[in-house]
């Protein structure tokens, strides 16, 4: 049955390279004649007439047609064979646009033999990575026009419900505020959960905090005010009376769907006891600069009165609460010394270098990961460091369970540090990055150090010293969860960082805690694995090898993450050569202003008018009128 679905799934794929060159075809024929015209006016008129369509989409589909059959040949080769769908193919030509055609076959060179196997979300946040990549200055006004035109959008959904969301908003305080509005909807979801009452799903929850934080009932509010307001209101009056200290089952890893810790679902959690804070670090304190704090001195309930209160006010009453476990950023190593590689933000999409350099180094105060692999691509340390500090703590350690991931060779980190020395640097024979820089270089080539002077025996992957334990240290989680990368079931991407780390045999059927037992699963795919009922059976053939049994008998086997370098920036050449400046162009009053679609709306006619008529409105402010 599976074997036949994939090869009616190849099929489809032909068929669709076939109708795109008939589409291209009809579009450029002449009657009794071979002769073919490629500029003809109003191209999509023949396509449309043929198929029943509109013209503006027959002319779309034929612009798709000719991407993936002349602009970018290697798609179109892909679906002629089977391997690649039209939908993929068609979210590859649309983020690959606005490049040049040597940029854009040079993003599809990257990602090609990589796009069958990708979810297509997956699918997007890759190509979108790499086209930043090779065209960094386009990326970077990319993303400063769309900053400039950020707003916030009222409208009403096609069921008559209004939707209220922010757009094209800035990175990191945007980050910010949904971590906020999660933290905040988990802990009004443990208080109802505290109080009986069932039923009330996440969303609901995170919507009704996020119209309580934005809306006049929440003005003044601290976290647990809002907390207790939000939980009155669905939940009633008395459930919204609970105690203000957060439990002991209060982590921020827990739900309302949490599942047992322990007999099928056996898989230990990164809750507060076990955040990716906890253990010792790998830069003892006398390695540190001096004046600098690490994640760890943060108090464990997240309450830092000083920082809680303004200037002047008394003591908080109210602890904050603190944001979900989470690897906020993730770029690499060489984009701190001047690469212009872009990072990711796990489960979201791609951002700017710079954009990826400020988040970073205003997380000072949480842990830094650095992830080295071997020239092969597959993950050889995981160092956990402490970067110098560059400003002041986020108030009441909100973000004490964020990671900063770095990537890179540990070739590349032998060098950069050999290189990126304090008697180099002063001597100006390597251009100086910054005393923050060198100083986390310097971190890091010592923790690789440490590493590299334990036993073989004592590295993540082989330690047993732990298999009789029911959770596993910090250490062997980084390392599973920077092996891993994301859940480890078939079309699933969440990221490590947060998710559970599960046993693949479970406890109670003799599993231990080892590399060779451990895998990182999203809360959903941990129950689903746990189901009898699912029919679906998971088990680790090799450590990291993960081969899904599906209800139907079919097996997957989802591999661990290798390491590809993202390639260089890519020249533009040809008429696309120059990147226009996004700059706000004066406007005449009185002329209406078309929206960023190019569109005049009547709203913006009526705008201009008044704005024309203004100035003979107020000509005779304070005199009799002009009759």
């Amino acid at each position: 049955m599976d074997v036949g679905l994939s090869v009616h799934f190849a099929r489809a794929n032909i068929a669709a390279w076939q109708v795109c060159r008939w589409m291209l075809e009809c579009s450029r024929a002449t009657a009794n004649t071979t002769e073919r015209v490629a500029s003809r006016p109003r191209v999509g008129k023949t396509v449309a007439a043929s198929l029943g369509w509109s013209e503006s989409h027959a002319a779309t589909r034929i612009e798709f047609a000719r991407q993936v059959l002349e602009r970018l040949p290697r798609l179109g080769e892909a679906m002629r064979v089977g391997l690649l769908e039209e939908r993929k193919a068609s979210s590859i030509v649309d983020l690959v646009a606005d490049l040049d055609d040597a940029q854009a076959r040079a993003v599809v060179d990257e990602v090609l033999d990589q796009a069958p196997a990708l979810g297509y979300a997956e699918l997007r946040r890759l190509v979108g990575r790499v086209a930043m990549a090779v065209d960094p200055e386009w990326a970077e006004r990319r993303r400063a026009a769309a900053v400039a035109r950020r707003r916030v959008a009222l409208r009403s959904a096609p069921s008559g419900a209004a939707e209220l969301c922010g757009l094209d908003l800035p990175e990191n305080p945007a980050q910010d505020a949904h971590d906020r509005i999660v933290a905040l909807a988990h802990a009004v979801l443990h208080r109802l959960k505290r109080a009986g009452i069932a039923g009330v799903s996440v969303g609901v929850v995170e919507s009704e905090v996020m119209l309580t934080l934005t809306g006049p009932a929440g003005a003044g509010m601290y976290d647990l005010d809002v907390v207790r307001h939000v939980t009155a209101v669905l939940g009633g009056p008395a459930a919204g009376d609970g105690p203000d200290e957060p439990g002991p089952d209060d982590g921020p890893d827990d739900g309302p769907d949490d599942g047992p810790h322990d007999g099928p679902h056996d898989g230990p959690h990164d809750g507060p006891h076990d955040g990716p804070h906890d253990g010792p670090s790998d830069d003892p304190p006398g390695d540190d600069l001096p004046g600098d704090d690490g994640p760890d001195d943060a108090e464990p309930g997240g309450t830092d009165d000083d920082a809680a209160r303004g200037a002047g006010d008394e003591p908080a009453a109210h602890p904050v609460v603190t944001f979900r476990p989470r690897t906020v950023v993730r770029l690499e190593l060489g984009a701190l010394l001047g690469d212009r590689s872009p990072g990711e933000l796990p489960e979201r999409g791609p951002i700017t270098h710079r954009a990826a350099l400020a988040m970073a180094w205003a997380r000072t105060h949480t842990r830094w990961r650095i992830r080295l692999y071997d020239q092969d691509g597959d993950l050889e340390h995981v160092l956990s460091i402490h970067p110098p500090v560059t400003g002041s703590p986020p108030i009441g350690g909100r973000r004490r369970a964020h990671v900063v991931e770095l990537t890179a060779a540990t070739a590349d980190l032998d060098a950069l540090a050999a290189e990126y020395t304090d008697t180099r640097v002063r001597a100006g024979l390597t251009p100086d990055p910054g005393a923050h820089t060198v100083g986390l270089l310097r971190r890091a080539a010592r923790a690789l150090a440490r590493e590299r002077a334990r036993p073989a025996h004592e590295h993540p992957a082989r330690h047993r010293d732990e298999a009789a334990n029911r959770f596993p240290s910090t250490r062997l989680r980084d390392w599973v969860q920077a092996r891993d990368h994301t859940c480890r079931a078939p079309g699933c991407a969440v990221d490590a960082v947060g998710a559970d780390v599960d046993h693949t045999l479970p406890v109670v059927a003799g599993g231990q805690t080892v590399a060779d037992d451990l895998g990182v699963l999203c809360r959903r795919d941990h129950l689903l694995k746990g189901d009898p009922e699912s029919g679906w059976t998971l088990r680790q053939p090799r450590p990291g090898h993960f081969e899904w049994t599906s209800p139907t008998g079919r097996a997957v086997e989802k591999t661990p993450h290798r390491y590809r370098p993202l390639p260089g920036p890519v020249a533009r050449t040809g008429p696309r050569a120059r990147i226009p400046e996004h700059r706000p162009r004066p406007w005449p009053p009185g002329r209406p202003r078309p929206n960023r679609h190019g569109q005049v709306t009547d709203a913006a006619v009526d705008t201009a008018w008044h704005l024309a008529t203004r100035a003979d409105r107020t000509a005779y402010a304070g005199d009799d009128p002009p009759f």
